[in-house]
């Protein structure tokens, strides 16, 4: 019998599991699982690792899953960073002392109390002299750390692998682009933006490779709060509706489609946090029992550890080597450019949405009052409550194209790939791409694979729709066969 994988990618807002097995060059869903997270998980921190423990646990059970092997990701922007930094060039021996110099430069917190792990993105020889060697490294807090283990093994699982979710994110637009051989993108590159229940991550992806990422504070409480608050509603209230009835898009006479500006009429903004160094998201070794610092590996395993009483040493890589794809394929497609030097959109006036004079009698140069809010429908007031937050993120990747690009010269985006709990937002694809000017689509890492095992209870029309909110988990389990 084939071996199972689970990636479990405990979120803010829901816990997402994806049990995966490869046969032969293909991979097959078993399992597709999600359930709430009860607010035991506050800004990437499990605050209370029983909860989360528990309800995995019975969501495991109540799906008949066997499998004890799980790789999961961090998160959390207090206790994880992830970065790419570049060092003069200089021999092996001297990186392996300037690196963990280095890294410690950039701890947000006490470095003694870290778990940190590095990769180098270009070989010293590979580099000329008077140039950079570009390092990506991260480090989370290693009581972070614990309380994500600790969840785990309430559950009753046995950890494989850890990994950040922006690395996680880089495996499914692999599997999503057919494995690297399938639809012509495999060379490109590819902006990732990732909307979760606090804020979104923007990556950028080339080939199989993550080049640089950025957290943003625009995720789905914020929708859900302006809807709220626009609308009178209770937040209870306000989810509802925006999981429901929200839409990023409304087509009506009075409604405009939002469109990008002139650049004499963008706002000025300030360029991101870290204007310095790019930023990326490698995986990392967990703290043993042993006093002395971990060892890191950067060797994939081609199968998952099984299951044993006690969890075996963790093995952590920071990239990936392609395998064989599945069999499936799909027709190839021409993206456009994203040219960096476009200007960042900024918010289109609201619409006006008065009678028109021919419709009420009332003269045309007579005043005309504007409908009382019950008049409203629904979805445009939703669009109202929702679109200035939506456009704020559209200038936020805009924005973080323009920064990747200041430090890459030439550099071009050809597409953008939602994912994440937000991207399940109506038409929130086509909104981005009216903002953006380049092709937006949901990630779908299940597009190559088989789904026969979900498709017959879920449906396929189902699965199509909720595939970016399982990004992260199918990137995860891939991390036990890339």
């Amino acid at each position: 019998m084939a071996q199972t994988v689970l990636g479990v990618n405990m979120g803010n807002h829901s816990v997402k599991v994806v049990e995966l097995t490869r046969r032969g060059n293909s991979f097959v869903v078993q399992n597709l699982l999600v359930a709430p997270t009860q607010d035991a998980i506050v800004e990437g921190e499990v605050i209370q690792p029983d909860v989360v423990g528990q309800i995995l646990k019975e969501l495991l059970k109540g799906a008949g899953v066997k499998t004890r092997s799980a790789v999961i990701s961090m998160g959390g922007q207090r206790g994880v960073i992830v970065r790419v930094t570049e060092l003069p060039k200089m021999t092996r021996r001297e990186l392996a002392q300037a690196i963990p110099l280095e890294i410690e430069r950039h701890l947000p917190f006490q470095a003694g109390t870290a778990v940190r792990a590095y990769t180098l993105l270009k070989e010293p020889e590979e580099v000329a002299e008077g140039e950079q060697i570009p390092v990506l490294f991260a480090a989370a807090r290693e009581d972070l750390v614990n309380a994500y283990l600790m969840a785990l093994q309430e559950a009753g699982l046995s950890p494989v692998g850890v990994e950040v979710e922006p690395l996680a994110l880089t495996r499914a637009v692999y599997a999503a682009q057919g494995f690297g051989l399938r639809d012509g993108r495999g060379n490109q590159v590819v902006a990732v933006v990732n909307i979760g229940y606090e804020g979104t991550e923007i990556s950028f992806v080339e080939g199989t490779n993550l080049i640089f990422t950025r957290w943003v504070p625009v995720g789905g409480r914020h929708l859900t709060e302006d809807i709220r608050d626009h609308l009178g509603l209770s937040t209870e209230e306000a989810e509802r509706i925006k999981v429901e009835e929200a839409t990023a898009w409304v087509e009506q006479p009075q409604l405009q489609p939002p469109q990008p500006v002139a650049e004499s009429e963008a706002p000025a903004v300030p360029p991101p946090s870290t204007p310095t160094a790019s930023e990326a998201s490698p995986t990392f070794e967990l703290p043993s029992a042993e006093p002395s610092p971990p060892t890191i590996s950067f060797d994939l395993p081609t199968e998952p550890t099984p299951p044993s009483a006690a969890p075996p040493p963790l093995d952590f890589s920071l990239e990936f080597e392609p395998t064989q794809p599945p069999p499936p394929s799909a027709p190839a497609t021409t993206p456009l450019e994203f040219l960096p030097s476009q200007t960042p959109p900024t918010a289109p006036s609201q619409p006006e949405l008065q009678p028109a004079a021919e419709a009420t009698g009332i003269p045309s140069g007579e005043w005309t009052p504007p409908p009382a809010p019950e008049s409203v429908p629904l979805p445009v007031a939703i669009y109202n409550a929702i679109s200035p937050r939506l456009i704020e993120l559209a200038g936020e990747i805009a924005r973080s194209v323009e920064f990747l690009a200041s430090q890459r010269p030439n550099l071009a985006v050809a597409h953008v790939y939602l994912a994440g709990g937000g991207a399940l937002l109506k038409d929130l694809d086509r909104f981005l791409e009216a903002q953006l000017g380049v092709p937006v689509e949901r990630l779908n890492p299940f597009q190559y694979m088989d789904l026969s095992p979900v498709a017959g209870r879920l449906g396929r029309d189902y699965l199509e729709q909720v595939a970016p909110l399982y990004a992260v988990a199918v990137g995860l389990a891939l991390w036990a066969y890339l």
